[in-house]
């Protein structure tokens, strides 16, 4: 399936991404340019001097490993913190005459804390040792007390839990919603009509669609009482791990090609040589050595088979901890972008990209088997929709919460521009021959709609919205009108082949 072109920003978007890597891998021999004024890990104007007079390593010409800190510019990957895409005031008008009918909506868990406790407790262990040593740079020095707070707020929050930051991006886009459907909502509310709500059965979904209806109710209290209680439907929100997921499970673990081409990207030479950027920041070059050599290695005390046994694992310990830490920005004011050089963060960023890519994304494109799974999803939606339209159905708008291993398979089936396209079987996934970012396709609280509009004439059409902007069909789907985002439900059911 091919999908007609995005709207120019999000095109451009993906085209910083794929121009950034390289240029951000030629500072590695020098300084490192900043974020914009308002990126993570940077104080606008006061970049130069912060963190108790810590300079920026851009306002230096040659910077001394640890002697400044570096605001960095992203790759947060799918941790990246959710924005919605796109205004409604700039949504094409809906059609005369039509009024909506249905809405089938599909979300990932909002922001969430470490999915266990490994990063957080290894890295703290390092970096005890590196101090007992006397083996940390200034920088490093100041890395000791965020550990500390990452582990007050997982403590307090609970590992794999969704945050502040993640019931917010759920109970804003829940009011956004009501916003745009408030008249049919009003009727519905009116009628007694009843809202279906599922997760994956995993707690951060739970606790994310309860967050939903709590914005939903808050934009309207009438809807208080109609919705429905959560319940689990593992088969459409988690059908990667779901009965009859065999296929892909085999393909996961064992896949000759898949393996090689995620070996070949995490093997090259240049990830050693990020870690060793990374971490010689925070660490002296002896201390950086020994972790290298395998003379240091640290155990996780909740699992001690996850363990840190070389430079690699450290580093990416470290960025694990730099993509959860925007998570966490209700609860503690980390910074955590100062730790992290962009150039490493850049490689990295691209290596979990990579492993997402081939294992859940659009990986190799003369087969489907890496999202293939979510014809289910999809068929639900389509059932449901139409259940609404021929009278059948009680319930005229379905909430669903589930995770990445959905919304970016999801993304992918329904030949989402930037989300569908793979490589060829002799070529490799790069940031700059490939749209695919994780952080466009499913950020925390990445979300599919569609919603279902009926005139008098028996018409039905259907709007896609991914992260609230209105996207095109994949390339096969005839829209209502030339130029349009709506198009018929029947044509929909046709060229998704369902």
């Amino acid at each position: 399936m091919r999908a007609p072109p995005l709207p120019s920003s999000i095109v451009h978007r993906s085209l910083w991404w794929a121009l950034a890597l390289p240029a951000l891998l030629a500072l590695t021999a020098g300084c490192a340019g900043d974020a914009s004024p308002d990126g993570p890990g940077s104080d606008g104007a006061q970049a130069a001097e912060t963190w108790d007079g810590l300079p920026a390593c851009a306002d230096l010409q040659d910077p001394e490993p640890g002697t400044c800190f570096f605001a960095t510019s992203g790759f947060f990957t799918s941790k990246a913190p959710y924005n919605p895409h796109q205004s409604p005031d700039a949504y094409e008008a809906v059609p005369e005459g039509f009024t909506v009918v249905s809405i089938q909506h599909v979300a990932r868990h909002g922001s969430r804390t470490l999915s266990s406790a490994d990063d957080d407790d290894l890295m703290a262990q390092v970096w005890a040792a590196a101090r007992d040593e006397g083996a940390l740079t200034p920088l490093g020095q100041r890395l000791g007390p965020v550990l500390d707070e990452v582990i007050r707020v997982h403590t307090e929050v609970g590992y794999g839990r969704t945050t502040r930051l993640g019931e917010v991006e759920h109970e804003e886009m829940a009011g956004r919603m009501v916003r745009r459907h408030r008249p049919f909502l009003q009727a519905l509310a009116a009628q007694g009509a009843r809202i279906d709500v599922y997760h994956s059965g995993r707690t951060r979904a739970a606790e994310s669609g309860d967050a939903f209806v709590r914005g939903m109710v808050r934009e309207m209290p009438e809807l208080e009482g109609l919705v429905e209680a959560g319940q689990a439907s593992e088969a459409t929100l988690y059908f990667s791990a779901a009965e009859g997921s065999e296929a892909f499970q085999a393909y996961r673990a064992g896949d000759p090609r898949m393996l090689a081409a995620v070996a070949t990207i995490e093997e090259d030479p240049r990830t050693r040589e990020m870690a060793r950027l990374m971490l010689r920041q925070l660490f002296s070059d002896d201390f950086v050595q020994r972790l290298a050599d395998g003379a240091l290695v640290f155990s996780a005390a909740a699992d001690p088979s996850d363990r840190i046994e070389d430079e690699l694992d450290a580093a990416e310990a470290l960025f694990g901890l730099y993509g959860i830490a925007p998570a966490l920005s209700e609860e503690a004011d980390l910074d955590f972008g100062r730790f992290v050089h962009p150039d490493a963060a850049a490689w990295f960023g691209y290596v979990d990209d990579a492993g997402s890519f081939y294992n859940r994304g659009p990986g190799f494109a003369d087969e489907d088997i890496s999202f293939a799974g979510a014809r289910v999803l999809v068929a639900d939606m389509l059932q449901r929709a139409e259940e609404v339209v021929r009278g059948e159905a009680s319930h005229p708008v379905t909430l669903r919460f589930s995770h990445s291993q959905a919304l970016v398979p999801l993304a992918a089936w329904l030949g989402i521009e930037g989300a569908y396209e793979g490589v060829a079987p002799d070529e490799l996934y790069t940031y700059e021959t490939n749209p695919w970012r994780s952080e466009l396709v499913a950020p925390m609280g990445a979300n599919v709609q569609w919603e279902v509009l009926r005139n008098q004439e028996g018409i039905t059409l259907v709007r896609m919205l991914h992260h609230e902007a209105p996207i095109p069909f994949a390339e096969a789907c005839r829209p209502w009108r030339e130029g349009s985002f709506f198009y018929e439900l029947d044509e929909v059911r046709r060229c998704l082949g369902l």
